[in-house]
């Protein structure tokens, strides 16, 4: 189990969430963002992403990524931009196997997130395989 906040660095391919909350066994790497699968099981991971108010986009995107493929999106789309906080989020339950890398990317205009505090990336093992 592990809970990350505080968006601190974006790029088009991975966020990182650098202030950890929780991080039961030490697989969700700060310094990379990636959680990294140590037991094959049934997992439940939530991403939640705040746009800055600042940033005029029409469209942000994001998503869940597992081993480097979009799996879950978070997305805002504005018809007439307005400064207004905006938070994009995104859950889902998956099946992963031992190694697998579970992360937060895949992002346009990813100049439009806000670097905060209410953004947050987190994970579980609901159940281990037998």
């Amino acid at each position: 189990m592990f809970t990350a906040t505080r968006l601190s660095i974006i790029d088009t391919n991975n966020i990182r969430f650098h202030y950890v909350l929780t991080n039961l066994g030490n697989d969700y790497n700060s310094s990379t963002g990636v959680f990294t699968c140590p037991v094959a099981g049934q997992y439940w991971f939530s991403a939640s992403i705040t746009k800055s108010y600042i940033a005029q986009f029409g469209q942000t995107t994001c998503y869940i990524m597992i081993n480097g493929i979009h799996k879950m999106a978070m997305q805002h789309y504005e018809v007439n931009p307005v400064h207004a906080h905006f938070s994009m989020t995104a859950s889902g339950g998956f099946h992963l196997n031992l190694g697998v890398r579970v992360y937060v990317g895949g992002c346009e205009n990813p100049d439009a997130l806000e670097l905060s505090y209410e953004s947050y990336f987190s994970g579980v093992l609901i159940k281990p395989d037998v």
